[in-house]
């Protein structure tokens, strides 16, 4: 039997095949006619953001499997991850400083009525994390089964739930403290607090729960500064006008720009350490 040594070359894996490269560079498709240059740049920026996004998404997945399984080291390396693409995410989405006014305007009419509302991934990564408003689901109407797959996650435990139940099975916390949904009474909110200080105060042999605390702050500390150098970028490109998708833009970025995940970790922090006052 003779072997069709051509074809047989042409079926080897090799590095555009695996990684779908002629398939990823046709899916730039600009809108402006005439084609104008930046608009490239502006849809290649977002669609990076997008699979950075689901990146973060699926180390969520290690993150929620170490704290199940009373892995402290598993969840602190999944944090460490989604902190440095979170790192990289603040310095992409800077690059479009380099848009200025003009340049921006030439093409940004052509993008209503898109909004980035309408990242369903964005809106999956707050979810997971505890950022849980009803509202959003409403750019999402068009589409049921998005609405459907994100009301599911807003009704599952978040990270921060998960990272809770794993750390009451190694120190004492009430079950009353312990939520079910992105809500909690001062009583448990207190209650919570008592023994992420008492860790800091005296960590003894477990000085990893201490590593792991301030990881998760490093991550919430890199999304805090990703909201603001958006926030930044988008009063430099467009000032304070409105959103494409009908939003107030600026005003409602800068609302959301201090949104914590891990507010106990936060307020722990009020706890430690003398009152100077």
């Amino acid at each position: 039997m003779s072997i069709d040594y051509e074809n047989l070359v042409l079926e080897k894996l090799n590095y555009n095949s695996y990684l779908k490269v002629p398939e990823l560079l046709e899916l730039q498709k600009l809108r402006s006619d005439p084609h104008h240059h930046d608009e490239m740049f502006f849809i290649i920026i977002h669609q990076a953001t997008e699979l950075w996004f689901k990146q973060i998404l699926h180390e969520s997945n290690r993150v929620v499997t170490g704290f199940r399984q009373d892995s402290v080291s598993r969840a602190l390396k999944g944090f460490r991850r989604i902190t440095a693409i979170m790192d990289l995410l603040m310095k992409q989405i800077n690059l479009l400083s380099t848009l200025n006014p003009v340049d921006f305007a030439g093409f940004r009419d052509l993008l209503r009525p898109a909004s980035g509302f309408q990242s369903q991934q964005f809106r999956q990564l707050e979810f997971v994390f505890g950022v849980r408003e009803a509202f959003f689901l409403k750019f999402f109407e068009a589409m049921p089964e998005v609405v459907k797959q994100l009301d599911e996650i807003r009704n599952k435990p978040s990270v921060y739930d998960h990272f809770l139940h794993c750390l009451s099975r190694r120190f004492p916390i009430p079950k009353g403290a312990l939520r079910t949904e992105y809500t909690q009474t001062p009583e448990s909110h207190a209650q919570i607090m008592k023994v992420i200080q008492k860790v800091y105060h005296q960590p003894r042999d477990e000085y990893h729960w201490v590593l792991l605390f301030e990881s998760m702050l490093d991550f919430d500390e890199k999304f805090t500064l990703f909201r603001g150098t958006h926030l930044v970028m988008v009063e430099r490109t467009i000032g304070r006008k409105k959103g494409t998708g009908g939003s107030t833009g600026y005003d409602f970025l800068r609302s959301r720009a201090l949104l914590k995940y891990f507010p106990d970790l936060w307020e722990v922090r009020n706890l430690i350490g003398g009152d100077y006052s």
